[in-house]
């Protein structure tokens, strides 16, 4: 649903077309505006215009869904409305849907109204993306990496929420020549990839590839690895966690997250009292085709047939709940 169709006229007409409108990222539907002054006009502008329009569905009878992926914006940029416009949805919707426990009881404590929220795991990748067209050994060596390395990949955009240069650090604390740290994904701030590159200057381990990967690369670039490095302060969400799991990848993520709450023992290694190079240490040292079979296994659970099952019964849930308000 992109922005210029939220409308008043939108809201009527879609009572009769629709049951359901499903929301996801805020941000992208009402999307801050940079500037001290007029950007915090135009921002609130957009945020009052989405909550009119979701009070406008719900009065005439259409379900409002919201996928919560984040608390709030990674990068904010008028964080107090973009707080206040995500408090005020929580209270809009019918139901908001979460991917794991751990992110409900956030979420419950941070929005409140914890009888709106239906935990519903993310759906695995397995088959979303091509197979590798070369072998693993011949992806190495297209990227300077010996046949024996040990691989940890950080992938996705370089965003400051993910900690990559504290990563990159973490990563020089280790010893051996046989390692390889890989971080692949497109810049989103210019300062976190200067300073990787300031890091990988100075350890020649540390391998870098700062553009957005083609879809038919992704595979490809997690089928060299050995594990996937998630050193955030938290894991709210599991979507990434999914992809490196679904390509056989066990995980380091933050202990107490939605990331080990989901994975099977053998597949993801805590980061235990900000240790993240212990971590990376413990990872390393495992039984890596047993860590491959606890991931390949964790993945398979999550099956979008039984995601679909449960987003179908949260949907009847709120079309129940939209019809009975707008009485």
């Amino acid at each position: 649903m992109s922005a210029p169709k939220l409308t008043e006229a939108w809201a009527r007409d879609a009572a009769d077309q629709v049951d359901v409108v499903h929301l996801h990222w805020l941000e992208f539907i009402a999307p801050s505006a940079p500037g001290a002054v007029v950007g915090a006009a135009k921002t609130a502008r957009r945020a009052l215009r989405l909550e009119r329009l979701l009070r406008g569905l719900r009065a005439h009878g259409v379900a409002v869904v919201w996928t919560i992926h984040n608390l709030a914006p990674h990068e904010p940029v008028h964080r107090l409305i973009e707080q206040r416009l995500s408090r005020d949805v929580a209270g809009i919707v019918d139901a908001a849907i979460v991917h794991s426990e751990h992110a409900r009881t956030h979420a419950a404590n941070h929005f409140g109204h914890v009888e709106k929220f239906t935990v519903i795991p993310h759906g695995n990748y397995i088959g979303a993306y091509p197979a590798p067209g070369i072998p693993p050994t011949e992806l190495r060596r297209s990227r300077g990496i010996p046949d024996e390395a040990y691989v940890f990949l950080s992938f996705g955009q370089v965003r400051r929420y993910k900690r990559l240069p504290e990563l990159a650090e973490a990563f020089r604390a280790l010893r051996g020549d046989d390692l390889r740290l890989l971080i692949v994904g497109a810049p989103v701030d210019a300062t976190e990839a200067d300073r990787l590159r300031r890091l990988a200057a100075a350890d020649e381990r540390i391998v870098l590839d700062l553009r957005r990967i083609p879809t038919d690369e992704v595979t490809a670039v997690h089928a060299l690895a050995d594990a996937a490095v998630f050193s955030y302060d938290d894991m709210f969400s599991s979507g990434s966690a999914l992809l490196a799991l679904s390509c056989d990848l066990p995980i380091v993520a933050p202990a107490d997250s939605t990331g080990t709450e989901i994975a099977e023992a053998g597949a993801v290694v805590p980061i235990t009292s900000g240790d993240l190079t212990g971590a990376l240490d413990t990872i390393r040292g495992g039984d890596r085709a047993a860590q491959r079979a606890a991931a390949r296994s964790t993945a398979a659970r999550y099956d979008w047939d039984d995601v679909a099952q449960a987003t179908a019964e949260v949907y009847r849930t709120a079309c129940r709940s939209a019809r009975h308000n707008s009485r």
